[in-house]
């Protein structure tokens, strides 16, 4: 029962400014020197919303996780990444729909380059737990870190 509560929330948006890229639940590599991002996706812009391998020391972005391209929710606080301790693979939960299991996509990360290990794939119910644990609450915080200018600074 609580598992389809979590999975049916409302849709996250959020406006992403022009050079704005935003930390996603528990995007920050453990080491510190990757960020997932989200970018783009402003009903105000066409520009398609995407997810970033972003340098969290730089602060520049690495480029886009391009096999992920559905998305419900464009919310940083909606899409969870989950590291392995060594900040060696990453594992990206989200939404595609407010009905349809949720996506998985998971990535090697080396030599400051992202390469899809699995994916696209439907969430294990261990998956979903930690989406519901991590993302989408009421009362979401703010990001870890956000890259760029924010909109209207």
């Amino acid at each position: 029962m609580l598992l389809g509560a979590s999975v049916a929330l409302a849709t996250s948006e959020y406006d992403y400014g022009p050079d704005e890229y935003v930390t996603i639940e528990k995007g920050m590599s453990p080491d510190r020197k990757y960020a997932i991002t989200g970018h783009g996706g402003s009903e105000t812009r066409e520009e398609r919303f995407h997810i970033y391998l972003t340098n969290a020391v730089t602060g520049k972005k690495i480029g886009p996780l391009e096999e992920m391209s559905e998305f419900l929710d464009t919310g940083p606080d909606a899409i969870c990444a989950k590291w392995s301790k060594d900040s060696q693979t990453v594992t990206i939960i989200y939404r595609i729909d407010r009905h349809e299991p949720l996506r998985v996509y998971s990535y090697h990360i080396g030599d400051g380059r992202a390469k899809l290990i699995k994916g696209p794939t439907d969430a294990t119910n261990e998956q979903t737990n930690y989406w519901g644990k991590q993302c989408g609450g009421e009362h979401p915080a703010p990001p870890e870190k956000v890259f760029g200018a924010p909109r209207g600074s």
